[in-house]
């Protein structure tokens, strides 16, 4: 299948699967779940078929393993596969490789007018509050996975990076929040 028609999610997965080694859906699920980020699906109806067909298009390879009194299946990636997750990496690299973070905090944020001024205050509180565990949970994640990989370890300072960046721009908003409020219908009445 062309570059184009694989979803971040594939190739995604195909690269976890190159980098933790031969891994089983489960494995893969695990490593995504306990993950600081929200961006990826690790539900089994996501992984499991995903990593079927990427074995059936030949991107990944498995075969069965004991596991207790069941089997398993264990992935390892393909030559193939490795070949698509290096054209996924680029470059070139996609316009939707390099876009605005995923961020549905500020995407609430954007509506803040639509609150009165407690229920504003009670939101910056629980966003500061929700910012504080993520950085526990980022800081957890770097204790639990210290990878040899050098470039999936300093994944964590992106994280850390970002959590930087919101806080900053969390403590800008209540200047925001200042702004004059709009009707249901969409009229202001700044005038």
């Amino acid at each position: 299948m062309p570059r184009a028609a694989r979803s971040e999610l594939e190739c995604f997965v195909i690269g976890l699967v190159w980098q933790l080694g031969p891994s089983s859906p489960y494995d893969i699920r695990r490593h995504m779940h306990a993950s600081p980020s929200s961006q990826w699906s690790a539900s089994a109806g996501a992984i499991y078929p995903l990593m079927r067909r990427l074995e059936t298009e030949g991107l990944l390879r498995s075969e069965s393993a004991a596991h207790g009194r069941r089997a398993r299946r264990i992935y390892t990636t393909t030559p193939a596969g490795l070949r698509s997750l290096r054209a996924w990496i680029g470059p070139p690299l996609t316009p939707d490789a390099v876009t605005v973070s995923h961020d549905p905090l500020r995407s609430r944020a954007r509506f803040l007018g639509a609150l009165t001024p407690d229920q504003r205050r009670r939101w910056l509180a629980a966003a500061r509050a929700a910012l504080d565990e993520l950085e526990r949970r980022i800081q957890a994640w770097d204790t639990d996975h210290h990878p040899a990989d050098p470039f999936a370890a300093h994944m964590t300072r992106c994280g850390t990076l970002d959590l930087a960046a919101r806080r900053t721009w969390l403590a800008d908003l209540p200047g925001a929040s200042a702004r004059p409020q709009r009707t249901r219908s969409g009229s202001g009445n700044s005038r």
